[in-house]
């Protein structure tokens, strides 16, 4: 069975939800078109979105072997990454809806 680790990806200070929204839509547009074998990695993404004091975070569901690729590509495109919980593994069956939506591959 996989086991993924979690991602906090990060909004601007001060950017409102549907800015950040439309940010993370068109980054996984296009590592979808560009990098599809990685895409495929990412299992899951939380409904919600959190609040970190100002600044908004997404976590996703990522295989381990996706997180320093993943890190560099959310950096180079002007997203903050709060936190990569490598030590911390979780099954699919804790990873369920209403908290998190699945990615359809």
């Amino acid at each position: 069975m996989k086991e993924y680790i979690l991602v906090t990806v990060c909004s601007k200070k001060e950017e409102s939800g549907n800015n950040f929204s439309q940010r993370l839509s068109l980054f996984w547009t296009q590592m979808l078109r560009q990098n599809p074998e990685e895409f495929e990695k990412v299992y899951a993404e939380c409904t919600e979105f959190e609040n970190h004091v100002g600044i908004l975070g997404r976590k996703y569901a990522i295989l381990p072997e996706l997180a320093d690729l993943l890190k560099t590509k959310l950096l180079n495109d002007g997203f903050d990454v709060l936190d990569i919980e490598t030590e911390d593994f979780y099954s699919p069956y804790e990873i369920t809806a209403p908290d998190w939506m699945q990615i359809e591959h």
